[in-house]
């Protein structure tokens, strides 16, 4: 009898476990509670080489064409600029890239992951619990699976009930989020990267470009992405009156970003980190993605660290006994996630930081243009031949 794998969660990290379970011959079914593949909020995504390869291995051809026509790749990310709240650029820091990355927004790249899927996946179809059994689960429509994995987000109710606690705990930062149309004047930076604003008060925001219009029915017009976050308890109802209120002073064009936000567009959410990220108990129920590993979106790594899950726990899966196979992958999950979720403390941290004025106006005014400076001295120095035969020895 072949395996059956049930994935609670259409999301990025669900759909590619999916598609790689699928390619391998496991029998796979997939629940939802959305409607539809463009039933989701969220923004722009940064998938990394290491996720990008993945994808490449379990996805058609016609998918990955996809892809690229909806996101952009290399060229569109070769630096990370550090902005004043006056719209002064800081500091660019250089991105060199060993494989081919992509950012691309959620709704697309959810819509293209669901292609090829429609005979597995049931939408709107929510998953609160099942009953064990000898040889797996059962669900309470009475399917049977030897495995089901939690893909189900933050605040999995799958993981939850499985560990018997929440695999989630907030940061005490909350994010606004927005998608504008482009305005008349945009950041030249923005055009080669992405751009972090600081701002008094430790009140931060990230922006990002999607400048070309694809041609795919997935891709969508060219807008710009902002994110504020700010260490608060809630939002308050009125999302882009809190976000002014925390930009009070902040560049004109930056408001005008807000005022030009899509209807709709903007959300709230907390950052979350994982509330302890450690060994789960061995049993048929294992988790993926955001459901054991979450992590707030200033390293941009959440959707890539899913997709890596996913490689690894359906390469375990049709390689291993059961009960190996799900060893293996905690063991392995538990190698590289802890890491990705580190990354994105640092920024944090720093945000917190540059509350204090003194501090703020140090980096701001010396330290920043001063790396600044350093860094396109060193970019200088690399384009001579004589230091760059230096260098590689």
């Amino acid at each position: 009898m072949s395996l059956r794998v049930g994935i609670v969660g259409a999301g990025i990290g669900g759909l590619a476990l999916a598609h790689a379970l699928r390619r391998r011959g496991i029998d796979v079914t997939v629940y939802d509670r959305d409607a539809g593949p463009d039933a989701t909020d969220g923004y722009r995504l940064h998938l990394t080489e290491a996720a990008f390869a993945a994808l490449a291995g379990v996805l058609p051809e016609s998918s990955m064409r996809a892809l690229r026509d909806c996101g952009a790749g290399n060229d569109a990310f070769r630096q990370f600029a550090v902005i004043d709240h006056r719209g002064r650029t800081r500091l660019r820091i250089p991105v060199r890239h060993s494989g081919e990355v992509l950012l691309i927004g959620r709704r697309p790249l959810r819509t293209i992951l669901a292609r090829g899927l429609d005979d597995i996946i049931r939408w709107d179809t929510p998953v609160t619990g099942w009953t064990r059994s000898a040889d797996g689960v059962v669900l309470a429509d009475g399917a049977r699976y030897d495995v089901l994995i939690a893909a189900d987000g933050t605040g999995s109710t799958i993981a939850r009930r499985w560990l018997g606690r929440s695999t989630a705990q907030r940061s005490g930062v909350i994010g606004i989020a927005g998608r504008s149309a482009l305005p008349q004047r945009v950041p030249a930076d923005l055009h080669t990267g992405l751009a972090f604003m600081i701002g008094p008060g430790g009140v931060g925001a990230f922006l990002s470009l999607h400048g070309k219009q694809g041609r795919d029915p997935a891709a969508e017009r060219p807008y710009v992405v902002w994110s504020v976050a700010a260490r608060a308890e809630s939002p308050g109802a009125d999302l882009a009156g809190q976000v002014h209120r925390w930009t009070s002073g902040w560049s004109a064009d930056f408001h005008t970003l807000v005022d030009r936000s899509e209807v709709g567009s903007l959300a709230a959410f907390p950052f979350y980190f994982p509330a302890a990220l450690r060994p789960w108990p061995a049993g048929p129920v294992t988790l993926l993605g955001d459901a054991i590993h979450p992590m707030p979106p200033t390293a941009g790594a959440g959707a890539s660290t899913a997709i890596l899950d996913a490689a690894h726990l359906a390469d375990d899966l049709a390689t291993r006994p059961v009960r190996e196979a799900l060893a293996a992958y905690q063991s392995r999950l538990l190698t590289y996630a802890p890491p990705a979720v580190d990354e994105a403390r640092p920024a944090l941290r720093w945000q917190g930081r540059l509350g204090n004025p003194l501090v703020r106006a140090l980096a701001v005014r010396a330290v920043l243009p001063s790396v600044d400076a350093g860094l396109a001295l060193w970019g200088r120095l690399r384009a001579l031949p004589a230091v760059r035969t230096a260098a590689r020895r």
